[in-house]
């Protein structure tokens, strides 16, 4: 099992693009990926999977317009699948912040009622 960056490492590829097709193919990576404390784990079927989905770029040594337009297309589609991948994370993180806020408050109101209690037994003992 390999971590996202180390399969990103062997494919030449970015972390971002490892998860872009990982949500893309969650149907196919099923059974070849695991979670372990937000570390997502990749098996060797998983890592060959990825790998077919991957599109070698060319070069374009063209100076045709509409390869240019091509080209830019491909460019502008991958930085709108880079966004929602991104805006994705930005909402995750928004629940866990917002969950956390949640388990702070709670910490905050026992803490606060075990000082009273704190007190009340001081004040006993002191008596």
């Amino acid at each position: 099992m390999y971590r996202v960056i180390e399969v990103a490492k062997m494919l030449g590829v970015s972390k971002v693009t490892v998860y872009k097709k990982i949500n893309k193919n969650k149907k196919l990576l099923k059974n070849h990926i695991q979670t372990r404390s937000n570390i997502t784990y990749i098996d060797d079927v998983g890592i060959e999977i990825i790998k077919n989905t991957i599109e070698v770029t060319s070069t374009y040594s063209s100076t045709d317009p509409s390869d240019i337009g091509i080209i830019q297309k491909e460019v502008i589609d991958n930085l709108n699948e880079t966004i929602l991948f991104l805006s994705d994370q930005v909402s995750k993180k928004k629940m866990q912040i917002e969950k956390k806020d949640e388990i702070l408050d709670s910490y905050k109101t026992i803490i606060k009622s075990n000082r009273g209690k704190i007190q009340y037994l001081e004040s006993k003992i002191s008596e």
